[in-house]
C-alpha cells in the first residue's frame, strides 16, 4: 500500500510541474510579446495591412499589396515597387511604441508639430478599417517625438528612430532591381555590343559559347556576370528623359537572358552616359529609364577571351596515367604505378615534378587564343621543339606541340592536336614541362657511413 501512495503523490508531482512549466515558463514568450504588444501605438498585425499612404515634405507616395508580399506603388504614378521596403514599412507603423501621454485631448496640434506633420503614415487593413499615425516635433528634452494617431487627438511621445523609418522618398520604396530572374532559371546569354555579338548557352557541364566562336566557356566568369545583373541596384533620374537624350533608340548595349522557366527573354539596354561611370539603361518589361554604375557595361564589352576557357584541354588529372615527352630524339615515358610515376627504367619521379606537368592542363591558363591561325610554319608549329602526350589507358586525352617564342603576350606557341586553335603558353607554364629524364629522376640520397 505504501508503495501505491508514493506512486499515487509521484504522478500528482508530475502534473503539478507540468502545469507549472507550461503556465510559468512555456507560455513566457506568448505573454512577453501580448505584454510589449499593449504598448504599441498601433495594435494590429502587419500581415492585416493591404495599402499604406506615406506623406511628407508635400509629397504621398501610396503602396497597395499584390500579393502575400508583393506590393505596387498606385501613386503619385504606377510604378514597381521595392517589396521589401513596403513591407518593411507596414512592420515599421505596428512597431511604434506609445510612449508617456503628454496631452489626452490636444485641441492646437501646432505647439506639438502635430498640425502640418513632419510624416503621416495611414494604413488600410483587411476588414477595411483605417488607421494611421502622425509624427510631429520633437519634445523638450529631445529624446523623442511627439505622435498622435489620425483618430484621436491624444499625443503621446515617440521614441526616435521613427521619423528615419517612414521619411522615405518615392526613389526609396520603388523597385531598383535593373531585371529580376534566377540564375538556375538562365540557360542562354546574348550581349550585342555595337557590332560585336556574344552568344552563351547553358549545356550539361556548364557554359559554352556558340558565337562568334563554337567553345567552352568559362563557367566562373558568365555565372559571375549574372551575379552582377541580378544584384545591381539603378537610381532614377530626377525628372522624364526621351529616349535620344539617354542613347537607349539605339542602345549601345543589349543583354538578353534566356529564362528558360519563364519560357521568355529578359532584356536590359544600355545608353549614353548619364554621368562619370554611370549609364542611361532600361528593363525593356517596364518603361521606367534609370542609371547604372560601370561595372555591368564594362563587364559586357570585354574582350572574347575574358569569357572563354582558357584550358589547355579539360580532362581529370586523376584518370591521366601515361605521360609522354619527346625532344628531338629524346623521348621520355612516365607512367603511373599506385601512387607513384616511374619512368621507363623502373626509376620514380620526382612528385613535385609531376605534378608541375599535370598542372599544365589542369591550372595553368593560356595567355591568348588565335582562333583563326596562319600555316602552322609561321609559329614552327610544322616541326615543333617539344611535344607532350597524356594518356589514360590507351587512349590520348592531349597532344600538345610547342614552337616558337611568342613576344606579345610573351610565352610560346602550343596547339592541341584536338583542336584548330593556336594558344600562347606562359614561359613558367613552358619550363615546368619542358624537363630531362636526369630533371625528373628522384635521387634518393645514400645513407650516411
Amino acid at each position: 500500500m505504501r508503495f501505491k501512495s508514493t506512486a499515487v503523490l509521484f504522478v500528482v508531482f508530475l502534473a503539478i510541474a507540468g502545469y507549472v512549466y507550461f503556465t510559468e515558463f512555456h507560455d513566457r514568450e506568448g505573454r512577453e510579446k501580448q505584454e510589449s504588444l499593449k504598448t504599441n501605438a498601433i495594435q494590429v498585425d502587419a500581415k492585416d495591412i493591404t495599402d499604406i499612404s506615406l506623406a511628407h515634405s508635400g509629397q504621398t507616395i501610396t503602396g497597395v499589396k499584390a500579393g502575400e508580399k508583393q506590393w505596387e506603388i498606385t501613386a503619385p504614378e504606377r510604378i514597381a515597387a521595392d517589396s521589401d521596403a513596403w513591407q518593411q514599412l507596414a512592420e515599421g507603423l505596428v512597431a511604434v511604441k506609445r510612449d508617456e501621454t503628454v496631452a489626452e485631448d490636444a485641441q492646437d496640434l501646432s505647439v506639438y508639430g502635430l498640425k502640418e506633420p513632419v510624416v503621416q503614415v495611414t494604413a488600410q487593413l483587411k476588414d477595411g478599417k483605417r488607421v494611421g499615425l502622425m509624427i510631429g516635433g520633437d519634445n523638450p528634452k529631445k529624446n523623442g517625438k511627439y505622435a498622435k494617431l489620425i483618430d484621436s487627438n491624444a499625443v503621446f511621445l515617440t521614441a526616435p528612430p521613427w521619423e528615419l523609418t517612414f521619411k522615405k522618398t518615392l526613389n526609396d520604396m520603388r523597385d531598383k532591381k535593373i531585371v529580376h530572374f534566377e540564375p538556375d532559371d538562365i540557360d542562354g546569354l546574348t550581349i550585342v555590343a555595337g557590332t560585336t555579338e556574344l552568344a552563351l548557352e547553358k549545356v550539361t557541364d556548364g557554359w559554352r559559347i556558340r558565337k562568334p566562336v563554337d567553345t567552352a566557356a568559362e563557367n566562373d566568369e558568365v555565372n559571375a556576370f549574372l551575379t552582377t545583373m541580378r544584384l545591381a541596384n539603378a537610381s532614377f533620374p530626377e525628372s522624364a528623359l526621351d529616349s535620344k537624350t539617354t542613347g537607349l533608340d539605339s542602345p549601345a548595349i543589349r543583354i538578353s537572358l534566356r529564362d528558360a522557366k519563364a519560357k521568355t527573354d529578359r532584356v536590359v539596354v544600355v545608353g549614353k552616359a548619364a554621368a562619370a561611370d554611370k549609364f542611361y539603361a532600361r528593363d525593356l518589361s517596364r518603361d521606367s529609364v534609370f542609371i547604372i554604375e560601370k561595372q555591368i557595361p564594362e563587364k559586357a564589352r570585354r574582350p572574347l577571351l575574358i569569357w572563354r576557357d582558357k584550358s589547355i584541354a579539360k580532362t581529370d588529372s586523376q584518370k591521366i596515367d601515361n605521360i609522354e615527352i619527346a625532344r628531338g630524339a629524346e623521348r621520355i615515358v612516365l607512367s603511373k604505378d599506385g601512387p607513384d610515376w616511374k619512368l621507363a627504367d623502373g626509376a620514380k619521379a620526382q612528385e613535385a615534378k609531376i605534378i608541375s606537368i599535370l598542372g599544365v592542363l589542369l591550372k595553368d591558363k593560356v595567355k591568348d587564343i588565335i582562333d583563326a591561325p596562319k600555316p602552322l610554319q609561321t609559329y614552327r608549329l610544322d616541326q615543333p621543339r617539344l611535344e607532350v602526350i597524356y594518356r589514360e589507358g590507351s587512349n590520348e586525352v592531349a597532344n600538345l606541340a610547342f614552337g616558337a617564342d611568342s613576344k606579345n603576350p610573351e610565352g610560346v606557341y602550343t596547339k592541341n592536336s584536338k583542336t584548330s586553335a593556336i594558344m600562347i603558353l606562359s614561359m613558367d607554364a613552358y619550363r615546368n614541362i619542358n624537363v630531362t629524364a636526369d630533371a625528373l629522376r628522384d635521387t634518393v640520397p645514400k645513407p650516411a657511413q
